[in-house]
């Protein structure tokens, strides 16, 4: 009988040291994770081709309906939660599942973000957020062309804007003006024949996605 409580009082200990490790592992405040510290957009961006402004929270531990607050007080920075804006200072509940956000800047510049995450007990976590926003720069056109001189009634010219450069958004037209005939395409790649021999002006420009011109590039083609 004696080695029976012996046992059962080694046993009740050994159970009591685990709950107290168990105990002293758990977090005491919930941890928000960020996919990254710096988010980089384009001023003036609401479509967001190219995945600028795209980010993702997780509410660690993986508790439900955790508070996440977003601050902005430069007023110039906006969210949206699966398609729906926000207001600044407004509770969002997330679970701990990661979750993608968007941002949008209305001018230039660097933004610090302060986000909070408040649990069920009133605990808080916060942590800080930079948003670079590049200036929405005009797109630059760049235009190269050459010649398929082995037809004899005709000659084929392969023309090459694949050198058009908008580094924080996406070009979504390039537009030809051949000899005074106006092309619009949506790939950087044209075939144009020229059926006659002559010396034909040339204008080029191309249109980003949010609607920029780049200057226009004139030049000749001499058809032998």
């Amino acid at each position: 009988m004696k080695q029976l409580f012996v046992l059962t009082l080694l046993a009740f200990c050994v159970a009591c040291s685990s709950k107290e490790t168990a105990l002293k592992q758990t977090d005491t405040t919930p941890r928000i994770g960020l996919s990254t510290d710096t988010v980089f957009v384009r001023e003036k961006d609401p479509l967001n081709l190219n995945g600028n402004g795209v980010f993702s929270i997780q509410a660690l531990p993986a508790y439900h309906q955790l508070h996440l607050q977003l601050y902005d007080s430069s007023g110039a920075v906006h969210f949206s939660y699966r398609g729906q804006s926000l207001t600044n200072n407004q509770p969002v509940i997330v679970a701990g599942e990661w979750n993608s956000l968007f941002c949008r800047v209305d001018r230039a510049g660097i933004y610090g973000i302060e986000l909070s995450l408040r649990d069920q007990l009133g605990r808080i976590s916060r942590k800080q957020l930079v948003i670079k926003a590049a200036a929405a720069q005009r797109p630059v056109a760049a235009l190269q062309w050459k010649v398929d001189s082995r037809g004899i009634t005709n000659r084929r010219y392969y023309f090459d804007a694949g050198a058009c450069v908008q580094p924080y958004g996406k070009i979504l037209s390039y537009h030809y003006s051949i000899g005074g005939q106006n092309i619009k395409s949506v790939t950087d790649k044209l075939t144009y024949i020229f059926h006659q021999k002559g010396s034909y002006p040339i204008s080029f420009f191309v249109v980003d996605d949010l609607g920029q011109h780049s200057d226009t590039l004139h030049q000749t083609i001499d058809v032998l």
